[in-house]
Order: structure tokens, then sequence, then C-alpha cells
């Protein structure tokens, strides 16, 4: 695939204004791994590591419950979008040196494995990139990530008694978490058994368990605030890259029982990730995702990406009961949310600054940090004991991958003992 590429230089002006997708980098001969600098590789992490979720705050109990019950929508009625938003769709990445760092770590890997990586036909789930590639966080982390404004919305759906009401906070909390869970930053590996434990302030619990290496699997199970709702599933998912492009395929399902027994079932959308090598480096949710109550004959289907003469990051839908339609959504993943001219989301007010939202930052870190004050009551796989992520988190690349490579020599050995026993 890759013998007529002509050793071509990008035009620099393209380099700055646009993505620049596969297809235009097959037309034109250009091969994008020429395009990186070739500068000295360097033993140090892609970002400081110091503070895991900086500016994400604290709130305890009172201030969280005083939030959801008293929001009832808000003021604004603009069509708002991120500063970050790429003007076809996406988010764009800001940080110009870790974007420069993973593109030369980008090109290592490629010379190491070969160019068949980029067409597409490898599962990048099954491939071991260097640790200095990644970032001290594990997959089951940021697999339970997406519960961050799950203490807002949630709490106010589970005081809802209105099947209708509840669906729609299920779905804001949902599509308006994408910001600030998609990330250009890969985590670690996942490790066959090993566990996370957190809790929200409010008393939301919060556990997680890789029950597959691979496919990579993690399942989570949270409960809220007194067994108000159980959210619960698994995120299944392959990876593969383009020339110029990476695409994650979600397999995984998730539902949220609420404790009179409504049910709701959803799955998630797809990511793309542009201009991984050369050109402007976004991130798209894309696809479509399901919203569906049995029960009470509610679903919604959201299709990002079919709104006319806008960015890829709005939606418009309907939520039927049955074969009705019976509420209008709109909005953007990078804004705001709309049901029926109400706004229920707006990514103004979920600033830190705004005090609106609550994050896994002191349900796990902060968590883990009085407990080793007093008594570490975490399992012994727990997630934060692994001893890759913890020297990553010192900056100690070169041992950090020293420990990688011992976890994975141990899953292998593991893996064949499995094996030998079917």
């Amino acid at each position: 695939m890759f013998g007529w590429f002509a050793k071509k230089k990008i035009p620099e002006q393209s380099v700055q204004e646009d993505v620049i997708d596969d297809k235009e980098l097959e037309i034109n001969g250009i091969d994008p791994v020429d395009q990186i600098e070739d500068i000295p590789s360097k033993e140090e992490a892609l970002t400081d590591f110091s503070c895991d979720y900086p500016g994400y705050l604290v709130l305890d109990k009172e201030q969280i419950l005083n939030l959801f019950t008293n929001f009832n929508g808000y003021q604004q009625t603009d069509d708002t979008r991120h500063e970050l938003g790429h003007k076809k769709g996406g988010r764009i990445c800001g940080d110009m040196v870790m974007q420069g760092k993973l593109r030369s770590i980008s090109k290592e890997v490629i010379k190491q494995i070969g160019r068949k990586i980029l067409t597409g036909s490898l599962n990048l789930t099954k491939i071991s990139f260097p640790i200095k590639a990644m970032i001290p966080k594990t997959a089951l982390e940021t697999a339970v990530h997406a519960t961050c404004l799950f203490p807002f919305y949630l709490n106010k759906a589970a005081i809802e008694s209105d099947p209708l009401e509840r669906f729609k906070y299920v779905i804001v909390t949902t599509i308006s978490s994408f910001y600030y869970t998609n990330t250009f930053l890969k985590p670690l590996n996942p490790v066959l058994g090993e566990t996370l434990q957190a809790e929200f302030r409010d008393g939301t619990q919060v556990y997680c368990e890789q029950i597959s290496h691979h496919p990579p699997i993690s399942y989570f199970l949270i409960f809220g605030p007194n067994n108000s709702y159980k959210y619960y599933g698994r995120y299944d998912y392959d990876a593969k890259a383009g020339l110029n492009s990476l695409s994650i395929y979600n397999k995984g399902q998730r539902s949220i029982i609420f404790n009179d027994g409504q049910k709701i079932d959803f799955d998630f959308p797809n990511e793309q990730y542009s201009g991984t090598l050369i050109g402007t480096l976004k991130q798209e949710s894309i696809g479509k995702m399901v919203f569906q109550d049995i029960q009470n004959d509610l679903n919604c289907e959201i299709c990002f990406g079919k709104v006319k003469n806008k960015p890829s990051d709005y939606f418009q839908s309907t939520i039927n009961k049955g074969k009705q339609q019976i509420c209008q959504i709109q909005g953007t993943y990078l804004g705001y949310i709309d049901i029926n001219d109400k706004r229920y989301f707006d990514h103004r007010e979920f600033t830190p600054i705004a005090v609106l939202f609550i994050h896994i930052y002191f349900l796990i870190q902060l968590k883990q940090k009085i407990e080793m004050k007093k008594n570490d009551e975490t399992l012994s796989s727990d997630h934060k004991k692994r001893n890759d992520l913890i020297t990553l988190k010192q900056g100690n690349i070169k041992q950090a991958q020293i420990e990688k490579e011992i976890i994975e020599k141990a899953q292998r050995y593991d893996n064949n003992l499995r094996k030998q026993r079917r």
C-alpha cells in the first residue's frame, strides 16, 4: 500500500488550517510519517501528571443536594459551543507540546511495527505501545469517568416520578459528559482481574473490574445514594489506525435501573481521531446512540453529524413513546442540550468555576489519600497499586517501562496456563 508514496512535503498552510483526511493523503501520494520531524527520543512524560483532574471541584453532600434539588434548567437559549470546537466538528487538541510528543512517539511505533499499522487491518488493542505514550490512568478509570456528572443529573432523575423526565436526564448526563471524558491521551493497557472501587461524597458507590484482556472488556457497577439507582454495563471496543486517523469502535452496552424498577438501556457512540500524524489533531464522537425504556415504551436515537450546515458534534432528534414523537431534542456535545425549548445542559455553566458538577477526582484520588492515612481498604488487585502506574506518575519513564513489561510477561504466562486447562 505504501510503495507508491512520494517523498512529498505537505503545504504548510494546510497543516495549520485544517484536518487532512486519509483519502486526501492517498490522492496526493503523501506519506504522513515523513512529515514528522525526527527528534531524538526523550524518556519524559507526555504532560504534567502532578494533578489528576485540575480545576475540578470537591463538593460535600449538602452542596450536591442543593444543586440538583433546585435545578430547573438554564435561562440561556443561544447556540453556544466550546472554543476548542473545530469548524467541521469535534474537539481540537489545544496542547501543541503534547501533540508533538504524541506524533514523535507514533513515528517510533510505526518504525518498530511497520506501516501495516496504518492500513486499518490491525486491531490496536492487541499491540503493545511504549509506556511513554500513555498516562498514569488505567482503562478502568477511563471507563467509569463517564459517571462524572451522575451526582447532578442522575440524582435529579432519581427524585423525579415522571418516567419521561428521568429518560431525558439519562440522555443529558450521557451526552454532556463527552467533552469531559473524551481525551487525546491513552490509558495504561488493561490487566485481567484488576479492580477499581470509589465513592462520590453524596454516597454513590463505584466498582469496576477488568474481566477480559483480549478483547479488552471493563465491567462497571455503580449504586446511587441509598440505592436510588443502579448503573451497570461493559466497555468493550476495537481500535484501528488509518493513514492519519484513529477509529475506536465501541461495542459496549449499559443500563440504569431506578429503585421503582424503571430501566433504561443505551450504548456508546464510536470515536474518530483525525490528524493523528499531520494537520489539526481533533476528536469526534460519531455514529449513533440508542436509548430505550421498554417498560414505558420510550425510545430515542441520537445521530451525530446529521444536522445540515452544522459541525459534526451537533444533533437533532426526537424522544418517542412508541411511534409517536413527544419531545424534540437538539444541541451539541460541545455546547448545550435543549429538550422542548428547555436547556438541560450549557457548557458555560459546567465549568469548574460554576461549581455545578462533581468529578471522579475526589472520588478516587481524594478517597485514596484519606484511606492511606487510615487503613488501605482497597483490594490487592486495585488499579492504583500497579507498579507501572506508580512509577509513571513519579516521572520515572525508564522504570515504568520495565514494570509494564513485567506485568505483560505475567499476563502472557497466566494466559498460557488457562489455555492448557481448556
